[in-house]
């Protein structure tokens, strides 16, 4: 992230005078750096979580979609291969990857959903 003088929209990535909250084009609240577009494959992923399932997690990316947070789930062989959902498989674990530089706010978001 790159702190300015101005604030940005973190959706359409618009730049605003600071004294400006709220884009005009995404309706919502302008944030104070902007977000830099770093390609895919130069992205380090950490794990920050693991669930007992597929809903868990997809609960959790929810939480962090909302704030603007890249993540991914890795479900084991059995909940991939077959997209079983259920919570309860014995042994099934979906883990959570977000982008390094978002690990601490990451964690702080889905603290209480993690195993």
């Amino acid at each position: 992230m790159v702190k300015t003088d101005f604030k940005y929209c973190p959706q359409c990535k618009t730049e605003y005078e600071h004294k400006i909250k709220i884009c005009a084009d995404c309706n919502v609240t302008l944030v104070d750096e902007k977000s830099q577009d770093i390609p895919l494959e130069k992205i380090e992923w950490v794990e920050i979580g693991q669930f007992p399932g597929k809903i868990f997690g997809e609960m959790s990316g929810e939480i962090l979609r909302n704030n603007n947070i890249p993540f991914f789930l890795k479900s084991d062989f059995f909940s991939s291969a077959f997209n079983i959902t259920l919570v309860n498989v014995p042994g099934a674990v979906v883990k959570l990857y977000v982008p390094e530089n978002d690990k601490e706010n990451a964690e702080n978001l889905v603290r209480n959903m993690t195993l």
